[in-house]
């Protein structure tokens, strides 16, 4: 048997790389294993990984695509994974290893799937077929059915330590300082996220400027903050794209109402968006005056909180498929 050519990702998920190198040294390999995190934590390039240094173990180094890799996804433009791809992608797996050595299945968003297909994954992992592995990666277990939990080894990874994430930027990809640490900072700890914009400059700037209108919106009118809306998602399709869209702007968002709070009680350390420090202090002054202006007991604190809730409630109307755009409309005007 060949030696691993071990070759794991350089951040975070030090606890599941370990586990799972010690899995590949020793051979001792489970059939199916649950990867479980938020987006951007590398679920998906540890299971590459994982996947990568097995077949080493046993067929010596890799290069490129190996046939007996299999990856289930939804299709473009779909929301989730549909019962027919689920079914080939049984069927791939049943047939004998292309290379005589293990077949591996890895399915992305495996909480989208319907009952109906896990339960059809569910048989696979009751009847394996000689060295199969199936990797399910998914952002909570809530969505999955326990027999399918109970019968995989369950891997969590955890959002990175910004301070880890600045070091990596300035060691791989040889960022500008201040630029890793803006980046370090809006990650919140999910360093492909931060690769991401670092790699992708436009990406970045576009993002901030949306971050930035939103906040011109606590010092606007109603015709206006309309208007804005208009730049920041002007998607009125019900298609996946405008369904994700409106979820990013709902997740940023969050994020400047909570650095929104932690400056009002000065902590500016801990914000998220440090590159717009100088845009969140103006939108705090335009609420301080907006609440100071209100014959009520409301404070800050009551207004931020009021502004989550109806950012949760957005997002429930997502999930009961309203339109993504009447539902930021709604948002704005009741800001």
């Amino acid at each position: 048997m060949a030696e691993s050519d071990s070759n794991w990702p350089q951040i975070g998920n030090e606890q599941a790389i370990e586990f799972l190198n010690r899995a590949v040294s020793g051979g001792r390999i489970a059939q199916t294993y649950v990867f479980i995190g938020s987006d951007d934590l590398g679920k998906s390039t540890v299971a590459l990984a994982f996947a990568h240094n097995l077949m080493s173990k046993v067929l010596g180094p890799q290069e490129g695509f190996n046939s007996d890799l299999h990856i289930l996804k939804p299709d473009d433009g779909k929301k989730s994974i549909s019962i027919e791809q689920v079914r080939q992608f049984i069927k791939d797996l049943s047939l004998s290893p292309f290379l005589n050595a293990y077949k591996i299945g890895i399915i992305k968003e495996a909480d989208s799937l319907s009952s109906e297909a896990q339960s059809a994954i569910l048989k696979t992992l009751e009847e394996p077929k000689g060295e199969t592995v199936i990797i399910l990666l998914a952002k909570s277990e809530e969505n999955l059915l326990p027999t399918i939990l109970s019968r995989g080894q369950k891997l969590y990874f955890n959002p990175v330590k910004a301070e880890t994430i600045y070091d990596y930027l300035l060691t791989e990809h040889q960022a500008k300082r201040s630029l890793a640490k803006d980046l370090a900072n809006l990650a919140l700890g999910r360093p492909l996220k931060a690769a991401r914009f670092l790699e992708n400059p436009e990406t970045y700037a576009a993002y901030l400027e949306k971050a930035s209108l939103f906040l011109k919106l606590f010092n606007t009118g109603l015709n206006e903050r309309l208007s804005v809306l208009d730049k920041l998602f002007s998607d009125k399709s019900y298609g996946v794209a405008a369904l994700s869209g409106a979820e990013d702007i709902l997740t940023m968002i969050e994020g400047l109402l909570r650095d929104l709070f932690l400056l009002h009680f000065n902590q500016p350390e801990k914000i998220q968006h440090s590159a717009l420090a100088a845009e969140l202090k103006e939108a705090l002054q335009a609420i301080d005056i907006l609440v100071a202006s209100k014959n009520s007991n409301d404070n800050f604190s009551a207004f931020i909180l009021l502004k989550f809730k109806l950012t949760a409630m957005a997002r429930e109307y997502l999930l009961a498929n309203v339109n993504p755009r009447l539902v930021l409309e709604q948002l704005v005007i009741n800001l």
